[in-house]
């Protein structure tokens, strides 16, 4: 499990924000699984064993192909991060043009993510995990949960 030292020498947004470690270190699924709920899978557009990638998807990291992979599960595209009442909302990264992360925002308005192989942490804001590996946020998109109404 990484130390919160390597934690933030990787995501140094992350250093003194009050981020919290929410899981042990696992390979078991990755952050766009996270962002979909999924433990249990490694989503990533690889045919390769280990990996998932739903049917009918082209085999690339574009945004386009995630903005369509998230839409089909009953995201919108939207504006911003403001937490709003009632919505699940996801946050895209994007280094050089490809994805290379996703947070999902959690019910209480703090944002949860996966750290590659690593544990899940939540923090408090989307651009806490913006960084030379993942990027910055490029695109948010949200769905309703009617459960948090």
């Amino acid at each position: 499990m990484a130390s919160s030292e390597d934690i933030e020498a990787d995501i140094p947004n992350l250093a003194g924000t009050g981020y919290s470690e929410e899981s042990e270190a696992t390979d078991s699924y990755n952050c766009i699984a996270f962002a979909f709920g999924d433990k249990r899978n490694w989503w990533w557009p690889i045919k390769a064993r280990g990996y998932y990638w739903p049917p009918g998807f082209d085999f690339n990291n574009s945004v386009e192909t995630f903005a369509r992979l998230f839409e089909l599960h009953g995201y919108t595209k939207c504006d911003n991060s403001a937490h709003e009442h009632g919505y699940e909302k996801v946050a895209i990264y994007t280094r050089d043009g490809r994805v290379e992360h996703a947070a999902r925002q959690l019910r209480s308005g703090r944002w949860a993510s996966k750290l590659g192989d690593e544990q899940d942490i939540e923090h408090d804001n989307v651009q806490d995990v913006e960084c030379a590996s993942y990027g910055s946020v490029t695109m948010f998109l949200k769905r309703v949960r009617k459960d948090w109404l």
